[in-house]
C-alpha cells in the first residue's frame, strides 16, 4: 500500500474568513479614534489601562479563532492510498473524526461544483457512494477531475484483483 495523494481543502476556503479577520483587526482603530471624545472627564491613566488590556484581550480572541478556522482548514484531510481513503476531518481543538474507506467499495463517484468561482478555480465536493455503506461526502477539494480519476482507476485495480 503507498500513498498516492494528500488532499486538503482548496486555499480559497480560507478567503473569507482573512477578509473577515482583517477588518476585525482594523476595528480597534475606529474605538482608539473616538475615545478620546467620550472619555474626556474621566482618568486618563484608568482609561490608557482599560484600553490596552481591552484591546489585547480582543486581539488575543481574534487570533484564537483565527487559529482554530486555519487549524480545520488545514487537519481536514483525505490521504488516498493505493487500497483506501483515509477522511480525518478535524471537528474541533479535541476532536477527530476518522474514517476510512478501502477502495474496492466504490459503487459511485459524484462531483459538485456550484458557482463560476469554483468552476474556474476547479474546487468542489466530492460524494463516494460505497456499498452499504454511507455517502461520504468531502466540501472544498480542489483538483476534483484528478482526484475522481485516480480514485477510479485504483479501484478498478483493486476490484481486478480480487
Amino acid at each position: 500500500e503507498k500513498v498516492l495523494a494528500v488532499v486538503h481543502k482548496h486555499w480559497f476556503v480560507m478567503v473569507g474568513p482573512i477578509i473577515t479577520f482583517a477588518a476585525l483587526i482594523f476595528a480597534p482603530i475606529m474605538v482608539i479614534i473616538i475615545l478620546p471624545l467620550i472619555t474626556k472627564g474621566f482618568d486618563r491613566v484608568l482609561v490608557e489601562v482599560l484600553t490596552d488590556f481591552s484591546l489585547s484581550l480582543y486581539i488575543m480572541i481574534l487570533l484564537l479563532f483565527m487559529f482554530l478556522i486555519w487549524m480545520d482548514f488545514y487537519l481536514d484531510m483525505w490521504i488516498i492510498t493505493s487500497k483506501r481513503i483515509i477522511d480525518i476531518e478535524q471537528r474541533g481543538l479535541f476532536f477527530r473524526e476518522i474514517s476510512e474507506i478501502p477502495l474496492v467499495h466504490i459503487q459511485d463517484i459524484t462531483l459538485e461544483v456550484h458557482g463560476i468561482i469554483r468552476t474556474f478555480l476547479k474546487f468542489g465536493t466530492i460524494r463516494i457512494q460505497t456499498a452499504g455503506e454511507r455517502e461520504f461526502a468531502v466540501r472544498d477539494i480542489p483538483r476534483l477531475y484528478e482526484i475522481k480519476d485516480l480514485l477510479l482507476k485504483y479501484s478498478q485495480i483493486e476490484r481486478t484483483a480480487k
